[in-house]
């Protein structure tokens, strides 16, 4: 086990953790950078979803552990747990859990969304605006989802990352948050939870808003917290599904009212995103692309154009803001991607930080939200159950489960393993995170995405 003053980064690597919280990105990456403040997220942002409020109501004492063992390694004088203020339970269990600790304090966050996007909540907490294309450690401040802290005081004890907490809700006969091992099949958690109450439904993986749609044949992995059943024609999954010809149709019929850029989180925090201009120009956008993909842009056009880049799709510009349903974040997302496959890199040097001075008033309301989604059947208080009440028979690791390179495969077909085993390793000065077995049994299948373990049971 790690002690005081150890260097936990090598700890953090070797244990394969990433952010838990939905990105991916290997954690002991963000542990060089020096900062003197590290927040804890337990927002749990998206509705429906309980797996951060059932950790910290079931593990504070670890998740605490985990935080101080961070802010050691990065520096940091002060640390902050991020909850919503409708998670009673879980508050007054991370306040037992830091009771007597000057360093520690309970930030207690409104049900707003979206909470738990990262510049919000230090914006939020700490008051500090992230700049522009920019990252916490500018402003001095390391943020961690509690699920990856937990995680890192299991990695002290010398234990990897083999399993998370995974709510399993909507369309299913007994909505459930249960700790699977890492790669289970999405079709057992299904069964798990019931089975699905109707027979036309897709699936959606992580938050109902933000998270993509996937499907039953799928696996589990670090980073997905959620496996959610909707009808087909439910309102989230037909604006999933829209593809990009009708996203640039409609985005022609802009009235230019504003509402989208009024409403946009990350404008009110301070940063110069402004979707309405963009979306103004939508009757030009084929132009833009192609602008982009011959790499024929102006000053002024980069600078427009990067703004894709501060966008975090939290939707609320087409779900909620937008008279007409029109899909900004959408073309954002077109824009974005197009410049990435072309090599050019936002330009962030003309854009300035306006202070955000209407923060404190431009905040959505978790529930309102929610209803104009029409999720409000689906929110419902799920059945915990702890670690060993799920366990599948086979499980499909994937090797690239975070930002950066894939995994290389370290065992081979018919090798037998046992639960937290290295399967595979980061390739030699690659970004990437290791992977271990999740549970006990023998290699059936290694190919350069993905291991299967059969398991002995």
């Amino acid at each position: 086990m790690a002690g005081t003053g150890t260097d936990i980064s090598a700890v953090v690597r070797d244990a394969g953790i990433v952010g838990a919280g939905g990105a991916g990105f290997p954690t002991h990456v963000k542990l060089v950078n020096r900062v003197d403040t590290v927040i804890a997220n337990g927002a749990e942002c998206e509705p429906i979803l309980e797996t951060d409020k059932y950790l910290m109501i079931q593990d504070a004492p670890e998740i605490v552990r985990g935080l101080r063992a961070v802010m050691e390694q990065v520096g940091a004088v002060r640390g902050f747990i991020g909850i919503k203020d409708k998670n009673r339970d879980a508050i007054e269990s991370v306040e037992r859990a830091i009771a007597g600790d000057p360093r520690l304090s309970v930030a207690v966050l409104p049900n707003t969304y979206p909470a738990g996007d990262e510049m919000v909540l230090i914006r939020q907490v700490t008051d500090r605006i992230v700049p522009p294309g920019g990252l916490p450690f500018m402003v001095g401040v390391t943020v961690s989802n509690v699920a990856t802290l937990k995680q890192v005081a299991d990695a002290l004890d010398g234990k990897p990352v083999t399993s998370r907490l995974v709510t399993v809700g909507g369309e299913v006969r007994t909505p459930v948050t249960v700790e699977v091992p890492i790669g289970s099949p999405v079709r057992d958690l299904v069964e798990f939870a019931g089975g699905a109450a109707i027979a036309d439904y897709e699936v959606v993986f992580g938050g109902p808003i933000m998270g993509p749609v996937g499907s039953v044949d799928d696996h589990t992995t670090k980073t997905m917290n959620g496996v959610l059943l909707f009808p087909r024609d439910h309102v989230t999954i037909r604006l999933k599904q829209q593809t990009p010809r009708v996203t640039k149709i409609r985005a022609k019929m802009c009235c230019t009212c504003q509402e989208c850029t009024i409403l946009c989180p990350r404008n009110a925090l301070g940063h110069p995103i402004d979707p309405a201009k963009l979306l103004s120009r939508a009757w030009h956008l084929d132009a833009i692309l192609e602008k982009i993909r011959n790499h024929d842009l102006d000053r002024f056009t980069l600078s427009m154009l990067s703004e894709a880049f501060l966008c975090c799709q939290c939707g609320i510009c087409e779900q909620y803001a937008c008279i007409f349903g029109l899909s900004p974040n959408r073309v954002y997302a077109l824009v974005r991607d197009e410049m990435r496959k072309a090599g050019i890199k936002p330009d962030f040097s003309g854009m300035k930080l306006y202070g955000g001075p209407l923060f404190p008033y431009r905040k959505l309301p978790a529930l309102t939200y929610a209803r104009k989604l029409e999720l409000s059947p689906y929110l419902v208080h799920t059945d915990y159950h702890p670690p060993g009440s799920f366990r599948p028979g086979t499980v499909r690791l994937a090797l690239c489960q975070h930002i950066g390179a894939p995994a290389v495969p370290v065992v081979k077909a018919g090798d037998l393993v046992r639960t937290g085993d290295l399967v595979g390793e980061i390739p030699e000065g690659k970004l990437s995170a290791r992977v271990h077995a999740s549970i006990d049994g023998r290699v059936g299948e290694v190919t350069d995405r993905y291991v299967v373990i059969e398991g002995d049971r």
